[in-house]
């Protein structure tokens, strides 16, 4: 009976208001309606009839004086009598053109949509029928449509052609494309947060009392942070990135990088300070602070005109915008972490992500910012759509290799989260997901954690990680006391858990495979492939270890846990 109500909540909901009387004062337009187009082949093979939806709507606005006609492409692809699509549209100056879009044909409906936009660019487009209304965002991101008709067409339809308003337009979704702001406005808007009235010290208490006893001033000095942005976008285009996109789609058109200029980011420290007496640590968090050298230095230099690095400050980097003397600046500064997207020690994954990153890069400045005492917090991806064994595992030894020392941190993520927005997101379909209640409501909705490898072992290893980890942390939480499990003091954990999976997923080679003397030669099958120089002794350990080791054996050696 649950199932039954629910299903007529959805479907039937509550009673509406009808539309009873509408002000019908016209200016004649010229509008085409286009009805689905199942593509040539379709067409021929399937039983066709009379388009009656965009008949209704295009004869009901010409009862109402309009000048409106209607296309049926499939009827046109079989008889090719009359004018094609693009002589219909090239024959008169349409004011208007809708497009009655299905799931099925929607792809040649959008061909259809972008001829239209090709030869009537000044026309208004707009999109109508079921898919339309359950698919209208992608219909006004990825199509020239700038109006989604919700429901019946009729009302909206006359109502656009009399000029109403449109926010007195019953069932349209309308996309009017967003503005930038200038470096003036960005000025202002930044200036304009009431940093002096921000309740930051509640949020600093919270973690005074979860620490208790251990508090002490370098986690003082962590936790006592202001974070501030300067900077609308970062244009490296990384393909798991949806904020590097938001701007350019939102506008539809090329948006320049607009940062805060260096003055008025001093004037904003200069408040923070004043009114925030226990601040430590300013966090420049937009995703490439330093992308632009010559700001940086000028901003450093500013920083010490202005005595203010007596406060610690931390921000996003890349490992290509740090050289040594842009390190320096920032020492002088008073930098003491950089939040570092290294994501892979695998060149072939850094490709494929669109880091702009040679991985010969990553050792250097990672010393170099140790010769300057300024910590690196390293964010790493272990798996994405198309890594392989050997890749994830070269992360996972370089990783544990370099915070081993505790100087340096490290951020882990199992995969990539299929974020929309993302190219990632538009060029893969196999996502990990679940559906969610939304809670008091009728409604559910889908949520996609993460990206599935596309090889059949790192799919093996995400799916054995994803069902052991939440009980492997919580365990090495509590042997290890931990107070604030954040994502530096977990990395040794995950990334030992990771590593054990995958030598359980060469150890099951072996076994399926009989090795013995055969050497594994496939890609994918981790380092212990052909010519890989720790073959050898990879099998030779094996032989001893097989059989004897499995995810209850977990040790961290060699690894001392620290603040971040």
């Amino acid at each position: 009976m649950k199932d039954i109500k629910h299903q007529k909540e959805v479907l039937f909901g509550e009673k509406v208001d009808k539309l009873e009387t509408l002000n019908t004062s016209t200016k004649r337009k010229k509008i085409l309606f286009i009805s689905p187009y199942s593509g040539k082949f379709a067409a021929l093979s399937q039983f066709h009839a009379p388009p009656l939806g965009v008949m209704r709507v295009a004869s009901y606005l010409k009862k109402k004086g309009h000048d409106a006609e209607y296309f049926d492409p499939n009827l046109f692809a079989c008889n090719n009598k009359g004018l094609s699509l693009e002589e219909r549209l090239e024959k008169t100056e349409w004011d208007i053109i809708g497009f009655s879009l299905l799931d099925e044909t929607l792809l040649e409906d959008i061909k259809n949509i972008n001829l239209a936009k090709k030869i009537r660019p000044k026309a208004l487009l707009v999109a109508g029928g079921v898919e339309a209304q359950f698919n209208y965002q992608q219909i006004l991101d990825k199509t020239p449509c700038k109006i989604v008709i919700l429901g019946e067409g009729e009302i909206p339809m006359l109502m656009i052609a009399n000029e109403h308003n449109y926010n007195d337009i019953p069932g349209i979704v309308v996309k009017n494309p967003a503005k930038a702001l200038s470096q003036e406005l960005f000025n202002e808007a930044t200036n304009a947060i009431p940093w002096e009235d921000i309740n930051y010290e509640d949020y600093w208490a919270v973690y005074k009392e979860m620490y208790g006893d251990e508090w002490n001033k370098e986690i003082e000095d962590s936790v006592n942070t202001i974070r501030v942005f300067s900077r609308n976008r970062c244009p490296i285009g990384c393909k798991y990135c949806s904020s590097t996109f938001q701007l350019t789609l939102a506008t539809e058109g090329k948006v320049p990088v607009i940062s805060q200029t260096e003055e008025s980011l001093i004037h904003v420290i200069k408040r923070i300070k004043d009114a925030h007496k226990n601040v430590r640590m300013i966090y420049l968090t937009d995703d490439d602070f330093i992308i632009n050298k010559r700001s940086v230095i000028r901003f450093c230099e500013l920083v010490v005109e202005n005595k203010l690095n007596d406060l610690k400050y931390m921000a996003f980097a890349r490992i290509t915008d740090l050289n040594e003397n842009v390190i320096q600046w920032l020492k002088k500064a008073n930098f003491v972490k950089l939040n570092i997207g290294v994501e892979s020690f695998s060149q072939t994954v850094l490709e494929e992500v669109g880091k702009r990153c040679p991985v010969e890069e990553i050792d250097p400045v990672l010393k170099l910012l140790k010769k300057y005492n300024i910590r690196p917090f390293m964010n790493i991806i272990l798996t994405t759509p198309e890594t392989k064994l050997e890749d994830v595992e070269v992360t996972v030894e370089k990783t544990l290799e370099y915070i081993k020392d505790p100087f340096y941190m490290a951020g882990i993520i199992i995969g990539i989260q299929p974020l929309k927005g993302t190219i990632f997101y538009e060029e893969y379909t196999n996502f990990k997901s679940y559906i969610a209640d939304i809670e008091n409501t009728q409604f559910k909705i889908r949520r996609d954690d993460y990206i599935w490898a596309t090889d059949r072992k790192v799919r093996k290893l995400q799916e054995i990680y994803l069902d052991t980890q939440a009980e492997f942390i919580k365990k090495y939480i509590e042997d290890n006391n931990i107070r604030h499990p954040n994502q530096a003091v977990l990395a040794p954990a995950h990334l030992m858990l990771v590593k054990q999976i995958i030598n359980q997923i060469k150890n099951e080679d072996i076994v399926e495979n009989n090795v013995g003397n055969v050497m594994i030669t496939k890609e994918g099958a981790g380092r212990n492939y052909a010519n890989s120089p720790l073959y050898n002794a990879y099998v030779e350990g094996q032989k001893t270890a097989l059989n004897k080791k499995n995810l209850n054996n977990r040790e961290f050696k060699g690894i001392k846990i620290t603040t971040a």
